[in-house]
């Protein structure tokens, strides 16, 4: 797989994590396609974690037509496609997405294309997001040292009396 040079230089590259779930050859050719795009494009980069932050696009395929008409099987897949924001300082994975597509053997790429421009939507929609993960992520205190911060505004230093009861008690 080849990466343009201006994707391997660019260090604000949003990370992907691509996870396939399809057994279908029109499924299978869909993902590694849409792989293929998301490593060559200058603004993300493939990983295959979700380690640090960045959106999770989940597929799992189905051929339409097997078990129906055997004869257009392997032709038409039904795509599903749940586009998630992962970071470390979250607790799991965030649902920010999902649909449904139907990917024929001759609209591979052009679904591919599709996929990506779906993904840069998402990118732009959640902006102040990713600049917040950005920060938690830059501020990660160093090992022994917790920070009690958390995802919230750039105001948000540490959490507050009203989070932590224990430390409002007296104690005995």
């Amino acid at each position: 797989m080849v990466i343009d040079a201006t994707a391997a230089s660019n260090p604000e590259r949003m990370n992907i994590d691509v996870e396939c779930r399809c057994n279908d050859s029109v499924g299978q050719n869909f993902c590694a396609d849409f792989k293929k795009k998301v490593a060559e494009s200058a603004a993300y980069k493939l990983v295959d974690n979700t380690g640090g932050f960045g959106i999770g696009v989940h597929l799992t395929c189905v051929d339409m037509w097997k078990g129906i008409v055997e004869h257009l099987t392997g032709h038409m897949s039904a795509v599903s496609v749940a586009f998630t924001v992962y970071s470390e300082s979250l607790p799991g994975e965030m649902l920010e997405d999902n649909s449904v597509l139907r990917v024929g053997t001759d609209n591979v790429s052009e679904a591919s294309r599709e996929m990506i421009s779906a993904l840069g939507q998402l990118v732009t929609a959640n902006a102040s997001l990713f600049d917040r993960l950005r920060a938690a992520n830059e501020k990660q205190p160093s090992s022994g040292e917790t920070s009690g911060a958390s995802v919230g505004g750039p105001e948000t230093s540490g959490p507050s009396p009203e989070s932590s009861p224990a430390e409002s008690s007296p104690v005995p």
